[in-house]
């Protein structure tokens, strides 16, 4: 059930007015506390310590002079009258008999005008000691007391009795002061709220009932109010939140055109002239980065048009996370630090000193920017204005977003059709099918990694007894190893024709090969013939994988790697002087694996890499299998030792076993 006080309407006036009372009725006590009460009890806190301590300096006189009470006597009368505060002094003895007292009759109401005598004085002496007073008098005097020690002998006690009536009296005076004050500070205050009331009231009715028109779909509201406060500032923000509805069905015309449209180009256009015309800008530059220079962005749309030419920004890239920190639209003047941009700004003819400009920032890039040029009246962009101008942006972004991602796409997709293209021709330049020659029993693959690869392998009939084998690797993937995988192939048609010794066609394959490759890249290349009349393989390599070898007259497999460094890396004096030429009598059941790096270098998700030592292992097994089978098994075991793993690069062998 609902609380009936929850349908009770307070008024703004009454808030106010109730506020600042309170808060004058809290201040005024805080006031009272601090310099009344508060003060006036450390001054009666005073008094009695100033009381106790001559409570004590008379009791210390005593307890040295405890036979001449004359003397005594003149003491405690003379402290009564430097000590006009002081009621009464008392002195009692062991057995609490009064033997000397003195009186400051001042502070007594008598019938009489007369003087007190000695025994008068004692009873009256007795009563205030045992506070024999009215009851209205009670807390207007106080008394302390201090027994009289000497030793451990208890020789008596002194009681210094004191007024307090001036205290109290100033402290009931300035409570009653201070009560005036409040009322009359109250009264001023519902003076002031009752007016302070009227100056926001007022604007604040006319903010409600344009509200209310524009929550109505009345959007011709403008208020004129003049409060320099957070009131104009309100109406002010209606204004500019009217003028924005106003343009309501631009923008949604606007989202719809750029929902309809993934062509980056017909977008800029449309996001220069919407945005441009929703801010009533002079003009407006929208700017896309270049895709391969980060730090270069040109000029694709404009408008009014048409766009000026060659209009590119570039900026420092130590510069860019300056812009993904400062995202809101910015002046000009924002970026002066960084001179070079601010320079290319500058070179606009005719850009106004108020010329605004945000970047434009999908996740965590910068896109763009959008310059904003000053607007008719040629003054400084409001702050609302620049936060709708970031909104405008913000809105855009999913559409610049989608129209590179388009591109990007289109990109893709025709980089992987060339891949695709290359990949086939470089599967076309492997051997479609294994050599047949008696004495051999040879099979070879390559596996592709998905990107096009560098890796090779061939075979070359050098006559009916003469078999060459060769396996390569290009650094680097892409379509740039493709092609140059090309190459190495055609100069070894043509090399392997005149050349049989492997150590001398490497050489000549190395100074071809250097006039033609990229500096930043080379080849790593064994090649070896096998002469099955002879029964020799002769084996030279530069700078590849060694040639496993397993003889079947030994238990192990044998790592063989002549020396050698990689092709193209040198114009052939150190190519020459560095590479080796091996021979190996073959016998039935040999057997020798040629592999790239791909298998050795295949990793599991520990990136652990399979290992030239796994290939031994698998070879000290291959006793019994041909070659397919010792293909085969390589591949199975490489295949479970990444399992999941992506495969980084082409795998690639080729295994030789005499029959």
């Amino acid at each position: 059930m609902k609380s009936p006080l929850k349908n009770i309407r307070i008024s703004i006036k009454f808030k106010i007015a109730f506020s600042i009372v309170l808060l004058v009725i809290v201040m005024m006590g805080i006031v009272t506390y601090i310099f009344t009460i508060r003060e006036l009890n450390l001054r009666v806190e005073h008094m009695k310590q100033r009381m106790e301590r001559l409570a004590n300096n008379i009791a210390t006189i005593r307890s040295v002079e405890t036979e001449d009470w004359d003397v005594y006597q003149t003491y405690i009368d003379n402290q009564l009258k430097v000590n006009p505060d002081i009621i009464y002094i008392a002195v009692f003895d062991e057995d609490n008999e009064l033997k000397i007292h003195t009186l400051n009759t001042e502070w007594i109401d008598m019938d009489e005008d007369r003087e007190l005598n000695k025994r008068e004085e004692a009873s009256i002496v007795w009563r205030l000691h045992r506070r024999q007073l009215a009851e209205e008098s009670q807390k207007d005097m106080e008394a302390k007391s201090v027994n009289i020690i000497i030793g451990r002998q208890n020789l008596g006690m002194v009681k210094v009795g004191f007024s307090l009536v001036d205290l109290n009296e100033e402290m009931r005076s300035n409570l009653f002061r201070n009560l005036n004050l409040a009322v009359i500070f109250i009264i001023l205050a519902i003076i002031v709220s009752f007016l302070v009331s009227i100056k926001i009231v007022t604007p604040l009715g006319k903010l409600t009932k344009a509200i209310h028109n524009i929550s109505m779909g009345d959007l011709r509201q403008e208020l004129n109010l003049n409060s320099r406060d957070e009131i104009g500032e309100m109406a002010a923000t209606i204004n500019f939140m009217t003028k924005g509805l106003k343009e309501k069905a631009l923008i949604e015309d606007f989202s719809r055109i750029l929902s309809s449209t993934f062509e980056l180009r017909k977008i800029t256009l449309l996001i220069t002239e919407r945005i441009t015309l929703a801010l009533n800008a002079k003009r407006g530059f929208l700017f896309i980065r270049d895709k391969y220079e980060n730090n270069k962005y040109h000029l694709l749309g404009s408008h009014p048009g048409p766009s000026p030419d060659g209009l590119t920004l570039t900026y420092e890239p130590s510069y860019h996370d300056h812009f993904l920190s400062h995202r809101s639209p910015n002046s000009l003047d924002h970026f002066k630090e960084n001179i070079k941009f601010y320079d290319q700004l500058q070179k606009i003819d005719g850009l106004s000193q108020h010329a605004l400009l945000a970047p434009i920032i999908i996740q965590t890039g910068v896109k763009g920017f959008y310059l904003l040029d000053g607007n008719p009246k040629d003054i400084p962009y409001h702050e609302d204005e620049k936060k709708f101008f970031g909104t405008l942006i913000s809105q855009c972004n999913f559409a610049i977003e989608n129209a590179l991602l388009l591109e990007e796409l289109t990109e893709q997709e025709r980089m992987q059709q060339e891949l695709e293209i290359a990949r086939m021709v470089q599967q076309s330049l492997l051997p479609q099918q294994n050599p047949q020659m008696s004495g051999l029993d040879i099979d070879g693959i390559c596996i592709p990694a998905k990107e096009v690869g560098g890796d090779y392998y061939d075979y070359f009939k050098i006559n009916d007894h003469t078999l060459g084998i060769a396996i390569a690797d290009v650094s680097g993937k892409g379509t740039s190893a493709s092609f140059y995988m090309a190459v190495v192939k055609g100069m070894m048609l043509s090399l392997t024709s005149v050349l049989t010794s492997p150590k001398q066609l490497l050489i000549e394959l190395n100074k071809q090969l250097y006039n033609v490759m990229d500096r930043n890249m080379f080849v790593t290349m064994s090649y070896a013939t096998i002469d099955t009349h002879n029964k020799i393989l002769t084996f030279a390599r530069a700078g590849h994988n060694a040639l496993l070898m397993r003889k079947r007259k030994k238990s192990d497999t044998e790592s063989l790697t002549p020396a050698g460094i990689g092709l193209g890396l040198e114009k052939g004096y150190q190519f020459k002087k560095n590479i080796s030429e091996q021979r190996i009598h073959i016998d039935m059941g040999d057997v020798f694996l040629f592999y790239t790096d791909g298998i050795s270098e295949a990793m599991n998700i520990q990136k652990e890499e399979f290992g030239e030592h796994r290939l031994v292992d698998l070879m000290n097994q291959a006793d019994h299998q041909n070659a397919q089978q010792i293909r085969e098994d390589i591949i199975h075991k490489v295949h479970q030792f990444v399992n999941d793993e992506p495969q980084h690069d082409d795998i690639t062998m080729v295994i030789l076993r005499a029959t």
